[in-house]
């Protein structure tokens, strides 16, 4: 009995263990957050409490806690579960850290200009791996 029982403890630590979010695999599952606007990925992707704390590229100030955080993305057009979109959102030099990533995001819509610059996630350890607490964008100056 004690040896099933430690033989479970042990399988159920590797399955967890498979399923932790690196920021490699936390950073493509934002990405694909954006492309589907999925607002229940976003949900599960930063820091979910009042700590969060987000600099847009397209509003001034500070965005400071989930439910903000949440309200801008349905700004956006995100909704629960997503929707298919022909926009389209990439990153480019991409740099991983232990607790930042660095790049350059790409936003083209269909019908307009690709848009660009520099963004800076501040990742923290929570169980299962990472979750975003902080992250700033900004936008490339226009020629560039």
């Amino acid at each position: 009995m004690k040896l099933s029982l430690l033989v479970s403890l042990v399988i159920l630590s590797i399955s967890c263990l498979a399923q932790e979010k690196t920021p490699q695999k936390l950073i493509a599952a934002w990405e694909k957050s954006w492309n589907t606007y999925d607002l229940d990925e976003v949900g599960r992707l930063f820091v979910n409490d009042s700590s969060v704390t987000y600099f847009s590229s397209e509003r001034a100030g500070l965005i400071h806690g989930i439910d903000s955080l949440l309200k801008h993305h349905r700004s956006f057009g995100f909704i629960p579960g997503g929707k298919s979109s022909a926009n389209r959102l990439w990153l480019t030099g991409t740099r991983y850290l232990p607790s930042a990533v660095t790049a350059t995001w790409h936003f083209q819509r269909p019908d307009g200009p690709e848009q660009r610059g520099p963004v800076t996630f501040i990742l923290k350890s929570v169980p299962g791996g990472k979750r975003i607490a902080h992250a700033h964008f900004s936008n490339d100056p226009k020629g560039r």
